[in-house]
């Protein structure tokens, strides 16, 4: 089976304890503690994961959003960082799909989007890896005109590889294992 994160095309944002940017995207952040807690294989076994597959060891305490990124969040990141966009951080399904939520008008250098009617507080979709390490560089550099290409993410106008979060890194793309340990981690009973 096919972990919930891999096929995920929604967006996550994960945030260090430290960070304080004013911002105009608002993020409810959730503290996730108990640093080094491990997933027990019985535990995994109540969420279809194989025996000993130990996710959710993160050894310190980090932020994560309580919702997935919205439809009006990313269309503020859009109206900020994209009015040329040449990253592709707009994918026109936002526009054509039934389950987009979000429309650009305008030309190139000029470009604005607008979120379709009801669709502001659902997730945003058809975000790459690449556009949410845009938005998180945007968000780690206090938003506004702020990089897209540094901060959480040295992209430097790259499209593909694999890259790993900077040191000091405020706002981030959130690690299988931080993402597991915010979805199943059970605080009060100290069980996943």
């Amino acid at each position: 089976m096919k972990h919930p994160l891999a096929s995920s095309l929604a967006l996550a944002l994960a945030v260090g304890i430290s960070s304080s940017a004013m911002a105009t995207v608002t993020i409810d952040w959730v503290t996730v503690g108990n640093p080094g807690k491990l997933a027990q294989s019985s535990d995994n076994r109540n969420h279809s994961f194989g025996a000993g597959d130990g996710l959710g060891n993160v050894d310190y305490t980090y932020q994560i959003g309580q919702y997935m990124v919205t439809n009006t969040q990313y269309a503020a990141f859009l109206n900020a960082a994209a009015k040329s966009d040449p990253y592709g951080l707009y994918n026109t399904q936002m526009n054509s799909s039934t389950q987009g939520g979000i429309t650009r008008s305008g030309s190139d250098g000029s470009y604005t989007y607008t979120v379709k009617a009801g669709m502001g507080n659902k997730p945003v979709l058809f975000v790459s890896w690449f556009d949410a390490a845009r938005m998180a560089n945007w968000m780690h550099n206090g938003q506004g005109s702020g990089s897209t290409e540094t901060g959480a993410y040295t992209l430097n106008g790259a499209t593909s590889g694999i890259f790993n979060k900077n040191v000091g890194a405020t706002v981030w793309i959130p690690t299988e294992d931080e993402w597991f340990k915010a979805a199943y981690y059970n605080g009060d009973t100290g069980m996943y």
